[in-house]
């Protein structure tokens, strides 16, 4: 189960319906697949949506073109296609790439850009091992069950972050849930437990450092 709840955050959640937040709409039959309500990256509230297709990705492309109007910024990246425009006061991207054989998946972000100013060097609530760089800050809310998505990169050893990383669950009333997922010299993986509340921390070498990804649920 806590596998599954694990694999569905890292789904993008749905653009959600409101007034002030534009929306593209999906291309003609593609599937979405809503996973939350409320995201926010890096301190950033977002809508986002997951859009799955059998159209080819430069139909697709046409399509969110189309949607956009004129005045949209693009780049091409090795495995994928990223269309821009600020609108208001916020600011929508769309990442577009072939994801399987007759499949091309469409992922539209729309983040508020008054928050952004708001959240640039907001505090994380959680101590982190020392000169550790900030990557990625995923929250989601899903009926009241809270998510959070931490990435960091250090120049640690694997057991310095697995010990300070532990101690800061442990405070938060989070212990060991059984043997490591993994255990070997490039990478350490272990479940953590307490009454309402679980995490995932994944330590791993990578580029000449160590990267660090910590998932918490807090259930309601």
């Amino acid at each position: 189960m806590m596998r599954t709840i694990f694999s569905a955050f890292f789904l993008a959640a749905p653009l959600c319906a409101g007034a002030a937040w534009p929306q593209l709409p999906a291309p003609p039959n593609a599937r979405l697949e809503p996973v939350g309500t409320e995201v926010r990256l890096n301190g950033i509230p977002m809508h986002m949506q997951r859009v799955l297709t059998a159209q080819a990705a430069a139909e697709v492309a046409r399509h969110y073109r189309d949607a956009l109007g004129s005045r949209h910024a693009s780049e091409r990246l090795p495995d994928r296609l990223v269309l821009s425009q600020g609108r208001g006061d916020y600011f929508i991207t769309v990442s577009i790439r072939p994801l399987a054989p007759g499949v091309t998946e469409a992922l539209v972000s729309v983040a508020d850009a008054r928050e952004a100013r708001q959240a640039a060097g907001r505090p994380l609530g959680l101590r982190v091992p020392a000169d550790s760089a900030v990557l990625s800050d995923m929250e989601s809310v899903d009926d009241g069950m809270r998510s959070r998505q931490l990435v960091l990169s250090n120049t640690h050893a694997i057991p310095t972050n697995l010990q300070a990383i532990s101690r800061e669950l442990a405070l938060r009333g989070m212990r060991p849930d059984g043997p490591p997922l993994r255990a070997t010299a490039s990478g350490h993986a272990q479940l953590f437990r307490g009454e309402g509340r679980e995490a995932q921390l994944t330590v791993f070498l990578q580029g000449g450092g160590t990267r660090i990804v910590l998932t918490t649920i807090e259930k309601p």
